[in-house]
């Protein structure tokens, strides 16, 4: 059903959900109004609509009669583009539970009948299916338990994730994994430190051999782009 709510009225629910945690993602509600109008971590004002540039072709163009699982969701910018593209079986999980309210509160105003749970990565098992596409974006390497987190998603994988993580941008075969140190933002070198974000960072090597390890025949890269990139992985 669509929203009663009048175009003042969404405008008024934007800014109060903007004033605690603030909008990372900018979802279009339609009517002209979308949700994001400052920037939170120093991302781009229509992110992550860059990043969805980069995955994009990977991605199929019709969802129509498929499951769709969105790892990571934020305030929902994917699950509702896999809802454009025709999936009416989407669901979306998400850690913090003020990115939930703002996804929930965009699938009323969008029409859209998109499944919003709070739940970490590491508990996705507690859906009790699996799906056949995993969008698994921008969350690996915040993942502490980097294997964890992987051997997660792929137990609720019928066919296929699309992983999008931060990288550390080696081009050697060898599979590898940089440690961020947590210390960077504190202490006495801060100053002089990378800001590098999250907890762990794998090369392309590694993002591909933590997944062919969880039973995926193939995984294929997706793009590369610095201290970004992407993976397909296929059962």
């Amino acid at each position: 059903m669509a929203t009663s709510l009048t175009d003042d009225q969404i405008r008024a629910r934007i800014d109060e959900l903007d004033r605690d945690l603030g909008w990372y993602q900018n979802i279009d509600l339609g009517r002209g109004i979308s949700t994001k109008s400052r920037q939170v971590w120093g991302e781009d004002l229509d992110h992550p609509r860059r990043r969805w540039g980069y995955i994009e072709h990977a991605v199929p163009k019709d969802f129509s009669g498929m499951s769709v699982l969105d790892v990571g969701c934020n305030a929902g910018f994917i699950s509702f583009e896999a809802a454009d593209r025709g999936a009416t079986d989407v669901v979306g999980v998400e850690l913090k539970s003020g990115y939930v309210e703002q996804a929930r509160f965009c699938a009323e105003v969008r029409d859209q009948p998109v499944d919003f749970r709070e739940m970490s990565v590491y508990a996705v098992a507690q859906l009790d299916r699996t799906f056949d596409f995993v969008f698994f974006v921008g969350l690996l390497y915040h993942c502490r338990y980097i294997e964890r987190a992987v051997e997660a998603v792929a137990a609720v994988a019928a066919d296929t994730v699309l992983c999008e993580s931060a990288i550390h941008p080696d081009d050697s075969e060898i599979p590898l994994v940089r440690h961020i140190d947590r210390t960077q933002y504190e202490g006495p070198h801060a100053a002089g430190a990378a800001r590098l974000p999250g907890n762990w960072h794998p090369n392309m090597a590694a993002m591909a051999s933590l997944f062919r390890e969880q039973g995926f025949a193939s995984v294929e890269p997706a793009f590369r782009d610095g201290g970004r990139g992407a993976g397909s992985a296929r059962r």
